[in-house]
């Protein structure tokens, strides 16, 4: 009897896994370009509905969103939804979408829907990387974006380059902080 309870304790909890990737199954779904099947990778939803939630899948993308009052929130600029693109650990590009899930551009910037991110100096970078690491993300560097560490390549919502008089570098520590998920719309 105690192992048909623990049985039944144990399915239960399986369900309520299982609902909570279902629950947000409709929000996943309109993003085409994140692969399937999924899997949680932070939730901070409370009870009342609010809060962010993150799903990855085998591709290493990263699909977050925001959820108010049970219901998908609409951030600024009437972005909805980052894609987050990564190759081994390092954040290849983000991509943002509406409500909908089509590629929506930042109209307070550039209208950019999607950012690349190259890193230029890999060595300089790395040594870079151990500083911000060693004290978390909580350091002020200096900002070494005139060193041209991290380039960046800016698309529209037709996912065509936005082209620029001359290429667009971003710091270490700034791109250390879009790797870790830190920006939000």
């Amino acid at each position: 009897m105690k192992l048909f309870f623990l049985y039944l304790t144990f399915l239960q909890c399986i369900c309520a896994a299982a609902q909570s990737d279902t629950k947000y199954q409709i929000y996943i779904n309109r993003i085409k370009q994140f692969s399937k099947p999924v899997r949680v990778l932070s939730n901070y939803v409370d009870k009342e509905g609010n809060g962010p939630i993150e799903f990855t899948n085998a591709k290493k993308q990263i699909l977050r969103f925001r959820i108010m009052n049970h219901k998908l929130q609409i951030l600024h600029g009437g972005i909805a939804y980052q894609l987050f693109y990564y190759n081994n650990k390092y954040l290849q590009r983000i991509e943002t979408f509406d409500a909908s899930g089509n590629l929506a551009g930042e109209r307070e910037s550039k209208s950019e829907a999607a950012v690349a991110f190259i890193i230029e100096k890999p060595n300089l970078y790395l040594k870079k990387k151990k500083l911000i690491d060693d004290a978390e993300g909580n350091i002020n560097l200096k900002d070494d974006t005139n060193e041209k560490i991290i380039r960046v390549e800016l698309f529209d919502q037709n996912n065509l380059p936005i082209r620029e008089f001359q290429p667009t570098y971003i710091s270490s520590k700034m791109y250390w902080d879009y790797n870790v998920r830190m920006y939000w719309p």
